[in-house]
């Protein structure tokens, strides 16, 4: 199960790309019932999604924890490139 302080750790992140690089990322956030799930994709020049990370706050998915991990490595890989090495050819 993702623990809530890693989701908001994740969007204080995608903040930061925002405000700190040109990187084109977005964070979606949507709760329905009893299911919350958050969305983070990373754009390329073209303005297609080059990766997409997808979270659940409440149920244990095997693959949940390694996409926590995977945002997180990617988001930072941004901040310290300081722009999208998606981009780069």
């Amino acid at each position: 199960m993702i623990c809530q302080w890693k989701i908001k750790e994740l969007f204080e992140l995608c903040l930061r790309v925002s405000n700190e690089t040109t990187a084109y990322v977005e964070f979606d956030y949507t709760v329905h019932d009893d299911m919350s799930v958050a969305h983070i994709y990373i754009f390329n020049n073209s303005g297609e999604i080059a990766k997409h990370f997808s979270l659940c706050q409440f149920y244990d998915f095997e693959s949940e924890s390694q996409n926590y991990e995977n945002a997180k490595k990617c988001l930072l890989e941004l901040l310290i490139n300081g722009r999208c090495p998606l981009n780069e050819p």
